[in-house]
């Protein structure tokens, strides 16, 4: 079907253009702050005791975008990192 219908497949490798990374890198994140950029994000509230539900949903494909699960420190715990 492939020379029938002369379909043309062509990619890229990442690591060829290592060099622009980090212009590419800062023109991401300028776009991303004036909203010339959206990202999609899936946010499964519910700390650990929710992450292997997640991980589950992600094999579903339950999300859009990225799948985070928000893990929040308690109010009186100090930070240890």
């Amino acid at each position: 079907m492939v020379i029938a219908m002369r379909i043309k497949m062509q990619g890229f490798i990442v690591f060829d253009y290592i060099s622009q990374f980090p212009a590419a890198q800062k023109d991401l994140v300028q776009w991303l702050s004036e909203g010339k950029l959206q990202r999609k994000e899936t946010i499964i509230k519910g700390g650990l005791a929710a992450a292997p539900e997640a991980l589950g949903g992600l094999y579903n494909g339950i999300n859009t975008g990225k799948l985070l699960v928000e893990i929040k420190a308690d109010e009186g715990a100090g930070s240890k990192l």
